[in-house]
């Protein structure tokens, strides 16, 4: 027997608009991309050898894309994630998903501004960590809010 009531207000799909889902996906891929290129080029010079030519470029396109990453974050605050939070839908994963993306916002403004080794090297290992986890959590996210909708929607 099917149910009549809708628990927690998730009569309806939270999913992003396809041009908000399109670019978060592209940004993503051009940041894990543009960060991985950065590490190997950068891990790979010698320690007295002067930095490879793509350094500098790895970092400004990585700089663009996060900056436009943080406002297409700010785009779907109020939509997608408040609208979520309210209606008690993939809490868990969107609190992660958001809290890791302002981890990266705090920790790219971190390796920008803070001095001394030791803190630079914890934020650098932090930023790398969290930037490599992002596909997995964002992975994660959309796969179990697309599992809680096709429950719903089969009367499970």
């Amino acid at each position: 027997m099917k149910r009549r009531g809708r628990p927690h207000g998730l009569h309806r799909s939270n999913r992003l608009d396809s041009l908000r889902r399109r670019a978060l996906y592209a940004l993503l891929a051009i940041l894990v991309g543009s960060g991985a290129v950065w590490l190997c080029v950068h891990w790979r010079r010698a320690d007295d050898a002067l930095p490879s030519p793509l350094e500098p470029w790895m970092m400004k396109l990585h700089g663009g894309a996060a900056m436009m990453t943080i406002y297409l974050a700010g785009t779907m605050l109020y939509g997608h994630m408040l609208g979520a939070w309210r209606r008690r839908h993939n809490r868990g994963t969107g609190a992660v998903a958001a809290a890791t993306l302002l981890l990266l916002a705090s920790s790219g403004y971190g390796l920008y501004y803070f001095g001394g080794a030791t803190l630079r090297q914890a934020t650098e290992w932090l930023h790398w960590v969290l930037g490599f986890a992002v596909p997995l959590l964002l992975w994660w996210h959309v796969s179990r809010g697309r599992r809680l909708m096709w429950r719903y929607a089969h009367g499970e």
